[in-house]
Protein backbone atom coordinates (compact mmCIF):
# COMPACT_ATOMS: atom_id res chain seq x y z
CA UNK A 1 0.00 0.00 0.00
CA UNK A 2 1.24 3.35 -1.23
CA UNK A 3 2.39 5.74 2.01
CA UNK A 4 2.48 3.00 4.60
CA UNK A 5 6.15 1.91 6.11
CA UNK A 6 6.46 -0.53 8.92
CA UNK A 7 8.39 0.19 11.83
CA UNK A 8 11.80 -1.69 11.79
CA UNK A 9 13.50 -1.40 15.11
CA UNK A 10 16.93 -2.35 13.28
CA UNK A 11 16.32 0.07 10.01
CA UNK A 12 16.29 3.82 9.60
CA UNK A 13 14.77 6.04 12.05
CA UNK A 14 11.99 8.38 10.50
CA UNK A 15 13.93 10.85 9.31
CA UNK A 16 15.78 8.58 6.80
CA UNK A 17 11.67 7.44 5.73
CA UNK A 18 10.81 8.87 2.03
CA UNK A 19 7.52 9.04 1.57
CA UNK A 20 4.46 9.43 3.86
CA UNK A 21 3.28 7.18 6.31
CA UNK A 22 0.31 6.66 8.48
CA UNK A 23 0.27 4.87 11.90
CA UNK A 24 -2.17 2.78 13.56
CA UNK A 25 -4.52 2.47 10.30
CA UNK A 26 -6.62 -0.69 9.34
CA UNK A 27 -6.61 -1.66 5.94
CA UNK A 28 -10.62 -2.01 5.80
CA UNK A 29 -10.64 1.77 6.98
CA UNK A 30 -8.41 2.90 4.52
CA UNK A 31 -9.91 1.26 1.67
CA UNK A 32 -12.91 3.31 2.56
CA UNK A 33 -10.80 6.65 2.81
CA UNK A 34 -10.45 5.74 -0.71
CA UNK A 35 -13.71 4.67 -1.65
CA UNK A 36 -14.74 8.41 -0.24
CA UNK A 37 -12.33 10.40 -1.95
CA UNK A 38 -12.90 8.33 -5.55
CA UNK A 39 -16.74 9.71 -5.24
CA UNK A 40 -15.33 13.21 -5.22
CA UNK A 41 -13.00 12.89 -7.98
CA UNK A 42 -16.03 11.67 -10.00
CA UNK A 43 -17.51 15.08 -9.33
CA UNK A 44 -14.57 16.65 -10.15
CA UNK A 45 -14.84 14.74 -13.33
CA UNK A 46 -18.63 16.06 -14.20
CA UNK A 47 -18.17 19.66 -13.14
CA UNK A 48 -14.79 19.66 -15.40
CA UNK A 49 -17.27 18.01 -18.56
CA UNK A 50 -19.65 20.77 -17.83
CA UNK A 51 -17.44 23.48 -18.12
CA UNK A 52 -15.83 22.21 -21.25
CA UNK A 53 -19.29 21.35 -22.56
CA UNK A 54 -20.17 25.27 -21.97
CA UNK A 55 -16.70 26.12 -23.38
CA UNK A 56 -17.61 24.52 -26.29
CA UNK A 57 -21.50 25.86 -26.86
CA UNK A 58 -20.18 29.69 -26.09
CA UNK A 59 -17.27 29.77 -28.12
CA UNK A 60 -19.05 29.26 -32.01
CA UNK A 61 -21.61 32.38 -30.83
CA UNK A 62 -18.57 34.96 -30.08
CA UNK A 63 -17.86 37.14 -33.35
CA UNK A 64 -15.46 38.89 -31.86
CA UNK A 65 -11.79 37.59 -32.86
CA UNK A 66 -9.80 38.66 -30.17
CA UNK A 67 -12.84 37.81 -27.17
CA UNK A 68 -12.87 34.38 -29.66
CA UNK A 69 -9.19 34.05 -29.76
CA UNK A 70 -8.74 34.25 -25.70
CA UNK A 71 -12.23 31.59 -25.16
CA UNK A 72 -10.39 29.22 -27.71
CA UNK A 73 -6.89 28.65 -26.17
CA UNK A 74 -9.29 28.44 -22.19
CA UNK A 75 -11.07 25.47 -24.43
CA UNK A 76 -7.76 23.44 -24.77
CA UNK A 77 -7.11 24.12 -21.63
CA UNK A 78 -10.10 22.61 -20.38
CA UNK A 79 -9.69 19.81 -22.59
CA UNK A 80 -6.53 18.54 -21.35
CA UNK A 81 -7.64 19.53 -17.78
CA UNK A 82 -10.64 17.01 -18.53
CA UNK A 83 -8.01 14.56 -19.03
CA UNK A 84 -6.35 15.40 -15.84
CA UNK A 85 -9.37 14.98 -13.71
CA UNK A 86 -9.72 11.29 -15.16
CA UNK A 87 -5.97 10.28 -13.97
CA UNK A 88 -7.12 11.54 -10.57
CA UNK A 89 -9.36 8.29 -9.21
CA UNK A 90 -6.62 5.82 -10.77
CA UNK A 91 -4.13 7.41 -8.75
CA UNK A 92 -5.65 6.51 -6.07
CA UNK A 93 -6.09 2.98 -7.54
CA UNK A 94 -9.92 3.67 -8.30
CA UNK A 95 -11.75 4.17 -11.60
CA UNK A 96 -14.57 6.92 -12.23
CA UNK A 97 -18.02 5.54 -11.86
CA UNK A 98 -19.97 5.11 -14.41
CA UNK A 99 -22.22 7.76 -16.06
CA UNK A 100 -19.92 10.76 -15.29
CA UNK A 101 -19.79 12.03 -18.35
CA UNK A 102 -23.63 12.03 -18.95
CA UNK A 103 -24.50 13.93 -15.30
CA UNK A 104 -22.12 16.72 -16.62
CA UNK A 105 -24.85 17.32 -18.81
CA UNK A 106 -27.22 17.60 -16.15
CA UNK A 107 -25.09 19.79 -14.22
CA UNK A 108 -25.31 22.46 -16.93
CA UNK A 109 -28.51 22.32 -17.46
CA UNK A 110 -29.80 22.55 -14.16
CA UNK A 111 -26.75 25.95 -13.68
CA UNK A 112 -28.24 27.36 -16.81
CA UNK A 113 -31.72 27.29 -15.88
CA UNK A 114 -31.19 28.76 -12.09
CA UNK A 115 -28.71 31.76 -14.10
CA UNK A 116 -31.14 32.53 -16.87
CA UNK A 117 -33.95 32.82 -13.79
CA UNK A 118 -31.95 35.39 -12.16
CA UNK A 119 -30.75 37.61 -15.20
CA UNK A 120 -34.16 37.48 -15.98
CA UNK A 121 -34.91 39.72 -12.85
CA UNK A 122 -32.00 41.70 -14.07
CA UNK A 123 -33.03 42.68 -17.70
CA UNK A 124 -31.31 45.41 -19.58
CA UNK A 125 -28.33 43.26 -21.41
CA UNK A 126 -28.46 41.42 -24.60
CA UNK A 127 -26.81 39.43 -26.72
CA UNK A 128 -24.26 36.57 -25.80
CA UNK A 129 -22.74 37.74 -22.68
CA UNK A 130 -24.28 35.47 -20.68
CA UNK A 131 -22.34 32.42 -22.02
CA UNK A 132 -19.62 34.20 -20.46
CA UNK A 133 -21.59 34.53 -17.38
CA UNK A 134 -22.47 31.10 -17.42
CA UNK A 135 -19.08 29.45 -18.00
CA UNK A 136 -17.37 31.72 -15.10
CA UNK A 137 -20.08 30.04 -12.30
CA UNK A 138 -18.94 26.43 -14.13
CA UNK A 139 -15.36 27.35 -13.95
CA UNK A 140 -15.42 28.40 -10.56
CA UNK A 141 -17.54 25.22 -9.29
CA UNK A 142 -14.58 23.08 -11.20
CA UNK A 143 -12.13 25.10 -9.88
CA UNK A 144 -13.16 24.43 -6.33
CA UNK A 145 -13.51 20.63 -6.99
CA UNK A 146 -10.22 20.25 -7.98
CA UNK A 147 -8.92 22.54 -4.88
CA UNK A 148 -10.96 19.74 -2.85
CA UNK A 149 -8.87 17.10 -4.60
CA UNK A 150 -5.84 19.31 -3.83
CA UNK A 151 -6.83 19.14 0.26
CA UNK A 152 -7.39 14.82 -0.20
CA UNK A 153 -4.19 14.38 -1.90
CA UNK A 154 -2.86 16.53 1.68
CA UNK A 155 -5.11 14.55 3.59
CA UNK A 156 -4.27 10.89 2.40
CA UNK A 157 -0.69 11.74 2.04
CA UNK A 158 -1.12 11.78 -1.63
CA UNK A 159 1.99 13.46 -3.67
CA UNK A 160 0.79 12.78 -7.61
CA UNK A 161 -3.14 13.44 -6.39
CA UNK A 162 -2.43 16.65 -4.76
CA UNK A 163 0.66 17.98 -7.47
CA UNK A 164 -1.87 17.16 -10.67
CA UNK A 165 -5.01 19.02 -8.27
CA UNK A 166 -3.14 22.04 -7.63
CA UNK A 167 -1.69 22.27 -11.30
CA UNK A 168 -5.08 22.38 -12.91
CA UNK A 169 -6.68 24.74 -10.03
CA UNK A 170 -3.20 27.32 -10.76
CA UNK A 171 -4.61 27.33 -14.41
CA UNK A 172 -7.93 27.79 -13.81
CA UNK A 173 -7.72 30.68 -11.32
CA UNK A 174 -5.91 32.52 -14.25
CA UNK A 175 -8.93 31.29 -16.31
CA UNK A 176 -11.53 32.42 -13.93
CA UNK A 177 -9.78 36.09 -14.21
CA UNK A 178 -9.54 36.49 -18.00
CA UNK A 179 -13.51 35.11 -17.81
CA UNK A 180 -14.13 37.72 -15.59
CA UNK A 181 -13.02 40.73 -17.85
CA UNK A 182 -13.99 39.05 -20.77
CA UNK A 183 -18.19 39.04 -18.83
CA UNK A 184 -17.67 42.10 -18.21
CA UNK A 185 -16.39 43.71 -21.75
CA UNK A 186 -19.50 41.66 -23.57
CA UNK A 187 -22.00 43.26 -20.51
CA UNK A 188 -21.22 46.63 -21.00
CA UNK A 189 -21.76 46.23 -24.80
CA UNK A 190 -24.83 44.55 -24.74
CA UNK A 191 -26.57 46.94 -21.82
CA UNK A 192 -25.46 49.83 -23.99
CA UNK A 193 -25.59 48.86 -27.71
CA UNK A 194 -27.52 45.71 -27.25
CA UNK A 195 -25.70 43.72 -29.51
CA UNK A 196 -23.93 40.67 -29.56
CA UNK A 197 -20.23 40.13 -29.39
Amino acid sequence: MDGIEAADPEGPGPAAIEGPYLLNLHGETWDAHLDRAARWLAHVITAQTAFRNALEIAVPKVEEPNIRQFLSEILDRARRHEEVAHRLPRTIGREAAEGTRGLAGVVMDVARRALDAVEGLAGGARGNWKDLHHLLMLNLDAMGAFAIAEQLGLALAHHELRDLAFDVEAEKSTDQLILKELMLEMAAVSILYGERV
